[in-house]
Formats: structure tokens, sequence, C-alpha cells
């Protein structure tokens, strides 16, 4: 039987609202290894709170999301509400999870930019200090 990662990582995807709202209710960083290279173009660039550098390339934008789901191993986002016009998403989010100084909650935004269905660049806005966090600990503060 094959793993669910190589199944993942073998058909072609796109990026999507309703993809991001499952992976992001019980995010895997199994899931997030395998699915970022299929959703992303090869020079994504992502923007993060707190972070003075960017997450820039397929290989960037994925371990920054692994570093985030290291820190916060049982986040959960929930999106509530979202608005799109052409190839430009945004979706805002609140969110909970168990960070260094114990449980949180957080709200923020996304703004994703698509080219031929795969995102190429995502802004995301948030002022809790988890962000702060993992600019630290990642060196892009």
């Amino acid at each position: 039987m094959k793993d669910h990662a190589n199944i993942v990582a073998a058909r072609p995807v796109s990026w999507s609202v309703q993809s991001w709202q499952r992976f992001w209710a019980a995010p895997d960083p199994e899931v997030a290894r395998a699915r970022v290279p299929t959703i992303v173009t090869p020079d994504v660039v992502g923007y993060w709170p707190f972070a003075t550098k960017t997450a820039s390339g397929t290989i960037g934008y994925r371990d920054r999301i692994l570093a985030l789901l290291a820190l916060v191993p049982d986040l959960r986002l929930e999106m509530k509400e979202t608005a799109a016009e052409a190839n430009h998403i945004f979706i805002r989010w609140t969110g909970a999870g168990t960070g260094p100084h114990g449980r949180f909650e957080c709200t923020g935004v996304d703004r994703i930019l698509l080219r031929d269905g795969l995102v190429y660049e995502n802004r995301i806005y948030s002022d809790h200090e988890i962000f702060a966090h993992l600019a630290c600990i990642t060196g892009t503060a």
C-alpha cells in the first residue's frame, strides 16, 4: 500500500480555498512536506509577520510552514470569510494552539496570489506574538 505523502505528491494539484480549509483544520507536517511543492510556483514568495526575510522558493516556503507547525504542533486555523478578485484571494482566519508561552488564540488575513492555479505570493497579516517568536527561531527577524 502506498503511503499518503506519496499519493499526494504524485497527482497534479492546484491551490484552492477548500484545500486551505482542509489542511489548516488539522495540519500535518508530512502532508505539508508532500503537498506544498504541488501547489506553489518554483518562485513563490511568502511574506510573514515580523520577518524581515521572505520565505522564497518552494523549499523556503515549505520550510517556514513546517517551522510554524514544529513551534505550534496543535495549531488549527479556521476560515471566517474569504474574498476573491481574479487571481487574488483573501482569507480572514482565526487560530488557536499551544506555543512556548502556553495556549493562545490569534487572528489574521492571508492575501494569496495565484498563477495558473498555483500560489506565487502569500502575504500573511497578523500581529500575534507567535509570529515574532517564529521569526526569531527561523533567523528571519
